[in-house]
């Protein structure tokens, strides 16, 4: 009797296992890509067939497939035109940015892996800029009140800065970024991430885009 109670406990103990073992749920290996639009003059974007748009002079963030997988971006004006299409490998829980930039007749990109995104425990906000202006002088970058070029020095077109700790205080107020011309020191635009809507703890692109004379400032989020 007892030997036939051990071998029921035995069978039932094998059929739970067997359960939890076909409730077990497999996860699918994804990777994020930040795209952002910044071609002067362009259209709204479609990246494959995915239903979110990509609007000029803003950016749309997506998750993605792991492994080779194709970057397909389309103008949703007829005759859908195509502003990109390039074939990039993705690890698993990698982040990624993708900026365009340029013209529709002849669109530049810079891709990159995210590999530094800084975290941040003080009262702050990280800030980068990419300069996505074609042009032979590069930019300087200050806070308001502070030096030309003492946030940033000489980014050259195309090139990305690493985040910088930004106070996040509420009794500093507003923070204004100044582009200037790092050749002469000019003032080119500025732009202003206000008190209320200040990203702290978290991190910030501001995106340097549009033709000369014409520029324009995107903000980007990487929290």
């Amino acid at each position: 009797m007892k030997t036939t109670f051990i071998s029921i406990l035995m069978l039932l103990f094998v059929l739970v296992l067997a359960s939890c073992k076909k409730q077990e749920i497999k996860t699918t290996p994804l990777a994020s890509i930040q795209i952002t639009n910044a071609v002067a003059g362009g259209s709204t974007l479609q990246f494959g067939t995915n239903v979110a748009m990509i609007p000029n002079n803003a950016y749309t963030a997506f998750g993605i497939l792991t492994g080779n997988q194709s970057l397909k971006l389309s103008s949703t004006i007829a005759p859908n035109e195509v502003y990109y299409n390039q074939n990039k490998d993705f690890v698993n829980g990698g982040v990624y940015s993708l900026f365009l930039t340029g013209t529709p007749a002849s669109v530049e990109s810079v891709f990159l892996k995210e590999e530094n995104i800084p975290s941040h425990t003080a009262n702050v906000f990280g800030a980068r800029v990419i300069n996505l202006v074609a042009s032979n002088v590069p930019i300087n970058i200050n806070l308001q009140g502070n030096a030309n070029g003492s946030f940033i020095s000489s980014l050259a077109y195309k090139a990305i800065s690493s985040f910088k700790d930004v106070s996040g205080l509420d009794s500093e107020g507003d923070k204004v970024f100044e582009f200037r011309n790092a050749a002469t020191g000019d003032l080119i635009t500025s732009f202003t991430v206000p008190s209320y809507d200040l990203p702290r703890f978290r991190n910030i692109t501001l995106v340097f885009a549009g033709g000369v004379g014409a520029e324009t400032i995107i903000r980007a989020n990487n929290y």
